[in-house]
Parts: C-alpha cells; structure tokens; sequence
C-alpha cells in the first residue's frame, strides 16, 4: 500500500479527535532523489454535519475545499506532476530520467500540431510517419488504446508520459506487441537524442561576391570537430523541439537569385547562373525570405494527382513570411502555415508558407487562415509576385494549382512529408548531387 494512504488514514484517524474550528492537519510526504527533495502537502480540516463528522480537504495549490475522496485524486496528481519533472514517486524501480522526460516532451509537441496539448490516434500515426517509424494500423491501435486510459479519443502529456514510464518499467507490463513498439519509439527517442544543433553550425564563403566562384559553404562542429557538411542532406528536416528547419537562400528585400547547388559536393549556396551570367529577379526585390527545407526532394518521376505535374528535381521551397531579414545560409526554426501549388516551366514547384518561431509575429499564425487575418492581402500579393517575376524576362506566367488557393498546415505537412520520403529513396541510392 502507498505510503501516502496510509499517512492519510492516519490523519482521518486523528481527525476524529480534532473539533470543529480548530487549525488543519498538513499532511505531507517527502523523498530525497540525490541532493533534491521532493516535497506533496494537503491540509485536511473538519467540520460537523447534521451530528455525522465529514471531512474535507484544503490543498495548498488551488484555495478550493473538495470532499476527502478527493484526496486520492490529488496524491495522483502530485505523483504525476513530479513525473514530468522526471521523478518517480511511485516505485524507484520505475522512474524515467529527467533527460527522457525533457525528449518526450520535443516528441509529443511534434505530434501536437493544434498545439492544444492533446493529441488523438491520428496523430501518433503522423508522428510515426514523419520520423521515419511507420505503424501498421494494428500497431496504431494498440500502442493509442495503451496510451488512452480513460478513452477519451485523446491523450495529454501526462498520459503520454505514464504510458512510457510503464513501457520501460521493470514489471513488463505491455505484451509483446506492445513491447515491439516500445522498441521502436526508443529508436525515435535516440534520433532526437542526438538532435542536430544549429548553434553547431557555421558557415564560410569562397571566391569573390558576385562572381561565379562565390559559395556559402556548411560546417558542423560535432563533438569538438569542424566538419563540412551538405545543408541538403545532413541538416535534419525537423528540429529536436518539433519545428521545421528552413536554410534562408535569399534573405527578404534583396533580388539575386542564391540557391543550394543540389549538382555539386556538399551542396553549397551559389548564386544562379544563366549563358554566363548571374541572375537576379528583376521583377524587383523578394518581399519574403526565401529558402527550401532540408531531406526533401521534389521528384521529376512523380506526377502529384492535385497538380497534373510532376516534381522540380530540388528540394521543397520555403516562403517566410515574418517581419527579419534572414541572411543566406542562415538555418532557422520555422512554423509551417500553408503552401500555394504553383506550376513553373511545366513542374510542380511547391511554395510553403511559413514563419520563424522566434519571430514577433510567430505567436498569432498558426494556420493560413491566420496569415489573412494578421496579415490582410499578404497571400494574394506573394501568389501574384511569383506568377508574374518571368514576365519581365519574356516567359509566360507561372500558374496554380489547387485552384489558385493557398492551403493550410494540415495538407501542407503532408506533402513536406512526401518530399521527405523522395529524399529518403534518393539518397538510399547513394545520391548525393542531382
């Protein structure tokens, strides 16, 4: 029996000694873990009722009185929210360390994308897809039904948590289903656990500005080691916290056209070139930050059923959209809002709309949707920019697909994902350049 029931029926026991009025018992249970304590306290008072003593409960975090079955319910709670600090209170056989803890909360909010701080069977499911370990629906439904215990459709951190604790505790409480699946999450677990960086990474130029020498080259200081990487395939798509990175290729009001050099080693930024020479938009200046999401491909083999057209060989295209001036090759965290479906030269050139989270703006866009609110007109005048930048040039314009409409995180996510699993094929080959 817990120890905090029993110190409870002792101070019901002592309650009856105690008359009306008179100050309340504190109950309270501590435990050293290391050099901290972790300290749980109610106060439990009396009162009389019709001649038939009743007692109820003050806690000290809430001011509100609650009758003494209520107390249970409180121990619980406590017992779960030094849970989340990485304290097991319940067994020390069964504990998750702080660091785990610190990482299931990154998982959980990359499945959270309403960020409402539940999620349902669904987005477990996406949660799987997106970090490369894909359920079979049996495997969904029994890792969810594990998690939901109160089957409420949806789980908040808590569950998410305990459901842990108990996968990996030393009483073997799931099945061997359940345990495959423990295997499998830990493999996420280690992924995010080794997370990339950003402020790991540096960046240096070669060759003169604006010639056809100059590249933004990627370094990555790993464990003390100046290594140079691709920004295409060795940054990850996702941070460790859920976000998106996007690698800024041409920072807001400026025209050349900078872009990963997807045909060269290391995949450095340079800027683009046509019979000899450098281009710039002559349309006039970017009024975004423009750049593309790395581990993601859009391949020239596949014809997206919404467009008609097959993909642009390059990696996906980032529009940011907030109030900085991103500098090319910088890598920054961002929040995907939506995406246009444009169509260039005859392939499909997917434009993702998205802010940097640290931006002013980032806390009231959330959603497409919210971008025409905050920002009235923003959606139409980006379309029209880039139907029209070629005209200039004597192209035709570029055109739309999915009626012209810009469409929200949900799809959007979706296709980033496809993109990512191109890449995955692509580079399962060996490709390093296309």
């Amino acid at each position: 029996m817990d120890e905090q029931l029993i110190l409870l029926q002792q101070a019901l026991a002592r309650q009856a000694l105690v008359p009306a009025g008179a100050p309340p018992i504190d109950i309270s249970v501590s435990r050293q873990y290391g050099e901290s304590t972790v300290t749980m306290r109610t106060q439990l008072g009396a009162v009389q009722n019709s001649g038939v003593q009743r007692a109820y409960t003050r806690n000290s975090f809430y001011e509100a009185e609650t009758e003494v079955p209520a107390l249970l319910a409180e121990i619980d709670r406590l017992k779960r929210k030094a849970l989340a600090r990485g304290v097991n209170l319940t067994s020390p056989h069964e504990g998750v360390p702080a660091e785990d803890v610190s990482v299931l909360r990154q998982v959980f909010s990359i499945a959270d994308d309403t960020g409402d701080g539940r999620i349902d069977r669904d987005q477990l499911g996406q949660l799987h897809q997106v970090l490369g370990e894909p359920l079979t629906d049996a495997e969904l439904t029994l890792a969810f039904k594990a998690m939901d215990v109160t089957r409420q459709g949806s789980i908040g951190f808590d569950d998410f948590l305990a459901w842990y604790t108990l996968a990996h505790s030393e009483s073997g409480v799931l099945s061997t289903k359940g345990m495959a699946y423990t295997s499998r999450f830990q493999k996420i677990m280690n992924k995010l656990s080794s997370a990339f960086d950003i402020k790991h990474l540096t960046t240096a130029t070669s060759g003169m500005p604006n010639s056809l020498d100059f590249r933004v080259h990627f370094h990555y200081n790993d464990a003390g080691q100046l290594k140079q990487i691709s920004p295409w395939h060795d940054i990850p798509l996702f941070s460790s916290d859920g976000h998106l990175h996007m690698i800024t290729e041409i920072p807001k009001f400026s025209r050349a056209k900078f872009e990963i050099a997807t045909g060269e080693a290391f995949n450095p930024i340079k800027q683009d070139v046509k019979n000899g020479k450098l281009r710039e938009y002559k349309h006039g200046d970017m009024c975004f930050n423009y750049g593309a999401f790395p581990q993601t491909w859009e391949d020239p083999k596949h014809t997206t059923p919404d467009t008609g057209f097959a993909g642009d060989n390059d990696p996906i295209d980032a529009i940011e959209i907030g109030t900085r001036i991103l500098r090319s090759g910088s890598v920054t965290k961002v929040k995907v809002l939506g995406c246009l479906a444009m169509i260039d030269d005859g392939e499909t050139d997917w434009k993702v709309i998205c802010i940097n989270v640290e931006d002013p703006l980032s806390q009231q866009l959330n959603d497409i949707e919210d971008v025409e609110r905050v920002l009235p007109g923003y959606i139409s005048f980006m379309r029209e920019w880039l139907r029209n930048y070629k005209v200039i040039d004597g192209k035709p314009q570029n055109s739309f697909g999915l009626n012209e409409k810009a469409v929200g995180k949900e799809y959007t996510m979706r296709v980033i994902e496809e993109t990512h699993q191109f890449w995955q094929k692509l580079t399962a080959t060996g490709a390093k350049t296309v």
